[in-house]
């Protein structure tokens, strides 16, 4: 067995399969268990003059698949999860790789939100590999087929595959 870092499922697949069939109760839905996809979670220092002296943290997460960034109002919990023969999808980004990502992507994000006399000064405070869950599910509508959906297991947001 193996464990790993990750945020705890809000939403149980009982209550995802729930929601599915209430969505379009002609479909058929048949959930297909569990996928951990992996992510980097960066946490920086920062400090830059504007009109005001910036001070304090920022952080993102990359995508460990896609190398996609997306930013972070608030650190995720995390918890360690002993694997029980779910899928974790692998890891195509490396760390240090994922690490020049961030400070290229909080940078550029940077520049387009905000106006800065000097030029924001990052120091990395922290990093963890963690994976999100997400449940699988196969859609089947009456002579349209069946349709795979990824359901985040945070957010409950669905997307066709």
């Amino acid at each position: 067995m193996t464990s790993i870092l990750t945020q705890k499922p809000v939403f149980a697949e009982k209550e995802i399969l729930r929601g599915l069939q209430q969505y379009d109760r002609r479909a058929n839905v048949h959930m297909n268990g569990m996928v951990f996809y992996p992510y980097y979670f960066f946490e920086y220092d920062i400090s830059a003059k504007s009109l005001l002296r910036l001070q304090g943290k920022i952080a993102c997460t990359i995508d460990a698949l896609s190398g996609q960034g997306a930013m972070v109002d608030v650190q995720p919990e995390f918890s360690t999860y002993l694997m029980e023969g779910e899928e974790v999808l692998p890891i195509t980004i490396a760390e240090n790789e994922a690490e020049l990502l961030a400070e290229r992507f909080i940078s550029q994000t940077l520049s387009q939100k905000a106006k800065f006399i000097t030029i924001p000064r990052l120091h990395l405070s922290s990093c963890s590999l963690f994976y999100r869950p997400f449940w699988l599910a196969k859609y089947t509508k009456p002579g349209r087929g069946q349709q795979p959906l990824i359901v985040d297991a945070i957010s409950g947001s669905y997307h066709p595959l």
